[in-house]
């Protein structure tokens, strides 16, 4: 797509520090000029382990101008950018594949005066795929779709349902472009509803206040829920069950649950304080490695799954960035659990987890 551009860009290999328990590879993205505000939408290890892709939103620090998504590929056992690939003025980050690799990208959206695309962009080459404009409701000028774990299903999202207040996820086979699964569910009383496929194709419909719930996109079936900071592993075995200090019951456990039934199986062994409980936490599985990376403000620690047992704390030095200003950072675990990369604020770093 003419839209679409694609630049190269190396870097010198970064300083390696070492602790008792990893050793660190502190990496730090260039900003491109006017890009001074960047953040990250998605940061993901590829299937071996070896490239790192981390995709940014790009906030021009001109007044007027959109923003857009930026690629980056790292080494992740030298830290090295590979390469950059910007993406046109006004896209949008949606959803992608486990390993970042295959992105859903919205150009132009909250646009009257123009039709908005949604595109499937390979995140490495630039190749760009429009989806079928068929999908989505003719008058939605913000239509949302996202695409599962293994990139093979693609989801298209209605709030124009069968019935009154009822809202439609649409599961499409993308290599033929054929349905393969609808089902619907009703409006939430409050907050930002969405509906998507899930990483391993099941149908989930979320709210931002009360989290997702999981359905069978053949018989409709609910099959479990969590909420809007909890975690459900790519194939759907595990949910690291993290509190929602917005909305949710106070808490200081975290629970660990079946991801198919929602019936809890243990907790990590992490007892979270006042201070803890009412922040945000993120985490990431490491594939089927039986490892889980979870995020506080101020703690990144590694534990099994599913027994909860903690298996390390990564030392705050070697990963928080200048600028944190207790912002929870955002982290990715490679396959083989040997590999965990974090971003807090302007810092990127990668560990080698024993």
């Amino acid at each position: 797509m003419n839209r679409l551009w694609f630049c190269a860009v190396a870097l010198a290999s970064m300083l390696v520090s070492t602790t008792g328990v990893t050793s660190a590879q502190d990496v730090t993205a260039e900003a491109a000029p006017g890009s001074k505000y960047d953040g990250t939408a998605n940061l993901a290890f590829s299937k071996d382990g070896r490239v790192l892709r981390e995709a940014r939103t790009a906030y021009p620090e001109a007044q007027g101008e959109f923003p857009h998504v930026r690629a980056i590929s790292y080494d992740a056992k030298t830290g090295k950018i590979v390469y950059v690939l910007d993406l046109a003025a006004d896209t949008w980050f949606f959803s992608a594949t486990t390993d970042g690799r295959i992105a859903i990208i919205s150009l132009d959206r909250d646009r009257t005066e123009a039709p908005v695309h949604l595109l499937r962009v390979d995140m490495e080459t630039g190749h760009t795929q429009k989806l079928p404009s068929n999908w989505f409701d003719a008058d939605n000028h913000n239509p949302y779709a996202a695409i599962s774990g293994d990139g093979k299903l693609v989801s298209a999202f209605s709030e124009n349902g069968w019935g009154e207040g009822s809202e439609v996820v649409t599961l499409y086979e993308w290599r033929r472009k054929k349905p393969v699964a609808k089902q619907s569910s009703g409006h939430s009383a409050g907050g930002i509803d969405w509906g998507e496929v899930t990483a391993d194709g099941k149908i989930a419909f979320g709210n931002s206040r009360m989290g997702r719930g999981i359905i069978d996109p053949k018989t409709g079936r609910a099959l479990t829920g969590y909420g809007p900071l909890s975690v459900r592993s790519p194939d759907g075995t595990w949910i690291v069950d993290f509190p929602n200090p917005s909305y949710g019951p106070e808490t200081h456990e975290v629970p660990i649950r079946d991801g198919m039934n929602g019936q809890a199986v243990g907790k990590l062994d992490l007892q979270l304080t006042d201070e803890e409980a009412g922040s945000w936490w993120h985490g990431a599985f490491c594939g089927k490695s039986g490892r889980f990376i979870a995020a506080g403000y101020d703690k990144v620690l590694a534990f099994e799954i599913p027994s909860g047992k903690k298996l390390l704390s990564l030392p705050l030095g070697t990963w928080q960035g200048p600028k944190q200003d207790k912002a929870t950072p955002i982290v990715a675990c490679s396959p083989s659990g040997k590999r965990v990369a974090i971003r807090s604020g302007d810092r990127l770093t990668l560990h080698h987890l024993k």
